[in-house]
């Protein structure tokens, strides 16, 4: 079977960023999410060590970067991501320099205004996920990225310390850390919230609570349909 990697370039991009000492090269550019990058596409491209490809390269890879422009979240919701800083300098260098480093590698690059790469991802992997004799693996530290899983045809790895302990997310794995399936993930978000989105969830319902909710009900559309039957039987 084939393998198809999808890399969210800017999770992996700052991962590097923080993992790393803020090296420079020899005119003083900062370079230490360049360095950790290019180590990580060495290893990918050596023999997939670091993307848990038993002893080969992926037969393919492709790259997705982020856009400096408003996202079509952020002119639905003011608030989304607000809070969070902006990147510094030393860094927006170097993500405009990994556009070259991938190129070097022979790995393709895509991304379009209004969209984040995740969104890109998204699509790729629902575009490509029915093709015979295909796997996709998704590289990135974002875990909005399981509800994508889908048995051992899509699975997600992120990194757990540095750039080099990793983890592979497959349904099993999803439903240990959260409690639902991949494909529930969104409306589990949904009661939650998620705090670095910066988006508010259901005051009241933690992970625990928003888990049997959605065990027991699938949805939030089914939990409030038939919530409410169930609150009228009560009385």
């Amino acid at each position: 079977m084939k393998t198809l990697l999808l890399i969210d370039a800017n999770a992996l991009i700052h991962r590097c960023f923080h993992a790393l000492p803020p090296f420079t090269t020899k005119e003083g550019k900062p370079s230490g999410a360049i360095y950790g990058l290019a180590s990580v596409l060495i290893k990918i491209a050596r023999n997939g060590e670091e993307i848990g490809v038993n002893g080969k390269a992926p037969d393919y890879a492709v790259a997705f970067f982020d856009r400096p422009e408003p996202t079509f979240r952020k002119e639905m919701y003011d608030e989304y991501k607000s809070h969070r800083p902006k990147a510094p300098n030393e860094l927006i260098s170097q993500i405009i320099e990994a556009h070259r480093l991938f190129e070097n590698f022979g790995i393709k690059s895509f991304e379009i205004p209004g969209f984040e790469a995740d969104d890109l991802i998204g699509t790729a992997a629902e575009k490509f996920k029915n093709k015979p004799d295909l796997k996709i693996i998704i590289l990135t530290g974002d875990l909005d990225a399981l509800q994508l899983i889908e048995n051992e045809k899509v699975m997600v790895e992120t990194f757990k310390k540095g750039i080099s302990d990793t983890i592979i997310y497959n349904e099993k794995e999803t439903l240990n850390k959260f409690g639902v399936m991949p494909h529930q993930l969104a409306d589990y978000k949904g009661l939650v919230g998620d705090q670095s989105d910066n988006i508010k969830g259901v005051a009241g319902i933690g992970p625990k609570t928003a888990a049997q909710i959605i065990q027991k009900y699938n949805t939030i559309e089914k939990f409030l349909e038939q919530g409410q039957k169930e609150k009228s039987y009560e009385k």
